[in-house]
């Protein structure tokens, strides 16, 4: 009998709820904190803001963004718990108490007011996503999924938090006017000094915007390589997730940026980085699993490396002009920043995970 080409040992359990919830969490915070500048007591009692009437001033796409922002925090701590109905009763009250703390700290920021309307569409928000989360349908559709995720992901529980990773990746992208696949950010406003390691400048801001899409673009298709099961699926499961990352720039730039800027999000320098890019990728899908995952490690720290050594600075005033409302410029700069800082991390420690198990069914 011919053995196995990865001989699997027993797949331990995974929490893939507890840290997404975690993430989540650290998402909210710094949404509704960012800039954590400026701190100061405004001397109102802390829960004073619960009993006053709701704002005279409120729109539904605001109300509408308050609860769809804690659906997906409501879903993850119902998962939390056993059986259903304390998961719904955890992610109404852990969702109302999130809500709440956040509202209390923004009494300390002058840039922020505390408003118990908020309270409320992150409670219900919180609510919505517990009841998600417990409905028959969702459950059997969970069915379905894990029976897709066994068929497409190896047997091992850093494939599931490797997937839970590739959700979060979208929050680097939530910010149209960033590059594609990008790990720098080309300022809109006048030009700005800066000292160049070689005789070129433009050459040299050129390699790392290029080299940092193409670092970048290969490191997280070598990143989902890594956790397949079977190489035949590497063509429609990395071609179908560029092509929805894609996507996803074009609706968020659609909804978001005006038009004259539609197209902020590339540039010839980008997609002379994501087609090299692409090569690299088709080369190094053809080496060892193992190959592909340190490939991987290698490339997200050269791609952090890249956006380190990038000399220009993008302040908000010069994006606030491409947008159709900018009064939600700093959540979304807030919301892409957190992410693109925690999520090469994680994902490294997921890879780190990844390796060490492999390694470990080699010297079996």
């Amino acid at each position: 009998m011919t053995p196995p080409i990865l001989p699997s040992l027993p797949p331990a359990p995974h929490r893939v709820p507890h840290w997404f919830a975690l993430s989540y969490l650290g998402a909210l915070v710094v949404v509704s904190l960012y800039p954590f500048t400026e701190w100061e007591f405004n001397g109102q009692p802390w829960l004073d803001f619960l009993l006053y009437p709701l704002p005279y001033y409120r729109t539904a796409f605001d109300q509408g963004v308050n609860v769809l922002a804690y659906v997906p925090y409501g879903v993850a701590l119902a998962r939390m718990f056993r059986p259903a109905w304390l998961g719904v009763l955890a992610a109404l009250g852990l969702g109302a108490l999130t809500s709440l703390v956040i509202e209390i700290i923004q009494l300390y920021l002058p840039m922020r007011v505390a408003s118990n309307l908020d309270v409320l569409c992150n409670a219900a928000g919180a609510l919505a996503g517990g009841l998600l989360a417990t409905l028959p349908w969702t459950v059997r559709l969970g069915r379905a999924m894990q029976r897709l995720r066994r068929r497409w992901l190896l047997a091992d529980n850093s494939a599931d938090y490797a997937l839970m990773l590739v959700a979060l990746w979208f929050l680097t992208q939530i910010n149209p006017a960033n590059p594609l696949f990008g790990v720098v950010v080309m300022p809109e406003g006048l030009p700005q000094p800066f000292e160049s390691p070689i005789a070129d400048p433009a050459l040299f801001l050129f390699l790392l915007e290029a080299g940092g899409a193409m670092l970048n673009l290969t490191a997280t298709l070598l990143f989902i390589a890594s956790f397949l099961a079977r190489r035949r699926d590497y063509a429609p499961v990395l071609g179908g997730f560029f092509l929805l990352a894609w996507l996803f720039k074009v609706a968020v730039a659609a909804a978001m940026l005006k038009p004259v800027a539609y197209f902020a999000w590339i540039n010839p320098h980008v997609l002379a980085g994501l087609a090299l890019g692409g090569v690299l990728t088709w080369l190094l899908c053809h080496t060892q699993r193992l190959v592909q995952s340190i490939c991987a490690l290698l490339l997200l720290g050269l791609a952090q490396l890249a956006a380190a050594q990038w000399p220009l600075v993008a302040a908000d005033d010069d994006q606030r002009g491409l947008f159709r409302w900018a009064y939600h410029l700093t959540n979304i700069n807030a919301l892409s920043e957190f992410a693109n800082r925690l999520w090469p991390w994680a994902a490294l420690a997921c890879v780190l995970l990844s390796i060490s198990r492999q390694l470990r069914r080699e010297r079996w």
